[in-house]
């Protein structure tokens, strides 16, 4: 008897080599920044010292470019078609981890964060949208939130190597993720069969025929005429129509929210100045080793939800989640308070840091950090869904650039435990948003997640 792979999980394995990729960008700032400190020059490769303003920019520039590149990527994919965007975005990677490399000049580090930027965004957008619409309803939120498995061993890869090697072989390993990706996803993965339905419905077909290949009761017709169902329902009326119904407002108001609510959570900042958060921490273990254990975990907890999404469900886990977040960051902003404003002694617990940033990350990435992307993919109408997808991506990420940027402002004006209690103060809003406002998606298709958000 021959076992058949459903092609669908090649095609996303290809896919998510991108956002392996974009996810370096995140934590790449973590082992980079003390380099960049350093008097030493064989470690900094810029000679002289960074300023703090120099890494405040450093760790938020990417924001920036996430900005400016979310919103023509998202338009140009409705246009040109969801795979040859998606191979482009591997170009700014490589042109990034190009200019760290190579790099004597600080203005070099600007550009590499800026452009690594615009690919980050814009494959959050594209590539959640590319997997919902290949996927059938049984598998659908596992493969969206396999996403997330890529996404954090993208984030642990930073903490491995960016310690042990110079800047310039950790860059150059770095760029031969993009170029995996490039040739692999360029191989593989067919156009999404939504982009071709209405439009050349001869190559929508052979496009679910590569996807469903060796699938016994698939019909491939029947299929394209449930996505033409789907996307006619979408395009009664015009533009500004299709945006007042219920639905549309509905499911754009989640998609926001959620997006917003996720960088609120503090995770750029957490990312981006890990192993400067360990050092003022002031823990036992070095800062380095302890970044690398919240990798590790954070890596290891990606797994949970691929597992769990299709079983407990979206709701659920994003309400554990913002619990598990809401109660490490209350902890760790105890910790902070107790030993920089008060006169107790914190020697006896200086390893609550690490816990409180693994239960942290372990929490963040079960709900908020995968499901965002699962359920935005889900609620939007498919002939709006790279507009609305394009709005709330650059909301988040304005929201993203502002918790970055500011993060060593406010813990010098509040505290560094009250800034801790902020982000958790955020989260708290957040569960409220999920438990009052987000319905339940799980095994659903979209006409009917459709039906439930015009109740």
């Amino acid at each position: 008897m021959v076992m058949h792979i459903n092609y669908a999980y090649i095609v996303v394995f290809a896919g998510n080599l991108l956002a392996l990729t974009g996810d370096t960008t995140l934590t790449w700032s973590s082992p980079i920044l003390p380099k960049l400190h350093s008097n030493d020059s064989s470690i900094n490769t810029l000679g002289n010292p960074i300023n703090d303003d120099e890494e405040s920019w450093i760790g938020s520039l990417q924001n920036i470019g996430a900005m400016c590149g979310i919103i023509p990527v998202g338009y140009l994919a409705d246009r040109i078609g969801r795979k040859p965007v998606l191979l482009f975005l591997a170009l700014p990677h490589l042109a990034a981890y190009s200019a760290f490399a190579f790099a004597k000049n600080i203005n070099w580090y600007y550009f590499g964060r800026l452009v690594g930027g615009v690919s980050l965004a814009s494959s959050y957008v594209v590539l959640p949208m590319y997997v919902a619409e290949i996927s059938e309803d049984s598998y659908r939120g596992m493969l969206l939130v396999s996403y997330s498995t890529f996404a954090s061993f993208g984030d642990l890869v930073p903490y491995i190597m960016g310690p042990y090697t110079s800047i310039f072989w950790f860059n150059i390993i770095l760029a031969i993720f993009p170029l995996v990706f490039l040739i692999s996803f360029s191989i593989l993965a067919p156009e999404s069969p939504y982009f071709y339905v209405n439009k050349n419905d001869y190559k929508a077909e052979l496009s679910l025929k590569k996807l469903r290949h060796g699938q016994l009761a698939f019909d491939a017709k029947n299929e394209i005429e449930e996505i033409k169902n789907e996307k006619l329902k979408n395009q009664e009326g015009d533009f500004i129509n299709t945006l007042k119904k219920k639905y549309v407002i509905r499911g754009f108001i989640i998609a926001l929210g959620l997006s917003c609510f996720q960088q609120l959570s503090g995770l750029g900042a957490i990312l981006a100045y890990t192993e400067i958060i360990f050092k003022d921490a002031g823990t036992n273990v070095s800062a380095d080793v302890a970044s690398l254990i919240v990798g590790i975990v954070l890596f290891l907890a990606s797994f949970g939800g691929p597992l769990m999404v299709d079983r407990k469900g979206r709701k659920f886990l994003l309400s554990c989640s913002a619990i598990g977040v809401i109660a490490s960051l209350s902890t760790l902003g105890l910790y902070f308070y107790l030993k920089d404003e008060t006169e107790v002694s914190v020697k006896n617990i200086s390893w609550l840091p690490i816990l409180c940033l693994v239960i942290y990350v372990v929490s963040f990435n079960i709900g908020l950090g995968p499901l965002q992307y699962t359920v935005t993919s889900e609620i939007l109408p498919s002939n709006i869904k790279f507009f609305l997808a394009t709005v709330s991506g650059f909301m988040s990420w304005v929201v993203s650039f502002a918790v970055t940027k500011l993060f060593n402002d406010l813990r010098v004006t509040l505290g560094q435990g009250e800034t801790f209690w902020l982000f958790a103060g955020f989260c708290t809003i957040a569960l409220l948003f999920i438990i009052f406002i987000i319905p339940e998606t799980k095994g659903k298709s979209f006409q009917e997640i459709q039906i439930i958000l015009n109740r």
